[in-house]
């Protein structure tokens, strides 16, 4: 094995895999945070419409203007999960970073078939399979466009 190739896997490895790892890792605790916030709004808002509608009389005329603004934050909560469809980015990512960060920990354990010889063979078989895991998610990607479009 030449000194070469390991510094190639090195690099590839810390540049390319690891740092996909972590962005996807982010980009789905983005996305989920982004979820929950929007989710939350919406159970929150429509537990309170009615009881602000139940005691708007009287003096207390003004909560119908709350109760209505809160169904406005309800419409455009929807909108926006429904436009960004941050549940989907979430559960894309997440699986992206874990099919990656499986095939990491096979290849450094050298625990297949395909890995356990620990040669310039296995990196380029080690290649192969990250760079389909992350085509498969611009794939799943596509998919999803194409949904959002047929619907």
């Amino acid at each position: 094995m030449s000194a070469d190739w390991k510094t190639q896997r090195d690099k590839y490895v810390t540049e390319r895999v690891l740092d996909q790892i972590n962005w996807y890792n982010r980009k789905g605790g983005a996305n989920k945070n982004r979820f929950y916030l929007c989710r939350s709004l919406v159970i929150f808002s429509c537990a309170l419409i009615p009881l602000l509608v139940g005691y708007a009389n009287g003096a207390m005329n003004w909560l119908k203007y709350v109760a209505g603004f809160l169904g406005v934050v309800v419409a455009i909560s929807e909108g926006v999960l429904s436009l960004r469809k941050y549940r989907e980015n979430w559960s894309i990512y997440r699986l992206s970073a874990e099919r990656l960060k499986r095939e990491y920990l096979l290849f450094e354990n050298q625990v297949s078939d395909d890995y356990a010889t620990g040669d310039e063979t296995a990196f380029r078989r080690f290649v192969l399979r990250a760079e389909q895991i992350m085509a498969s998610e611009n794939e799943d990607w596509k998919s999803s466009l194409e949904q959002q479009e047929s619907q």
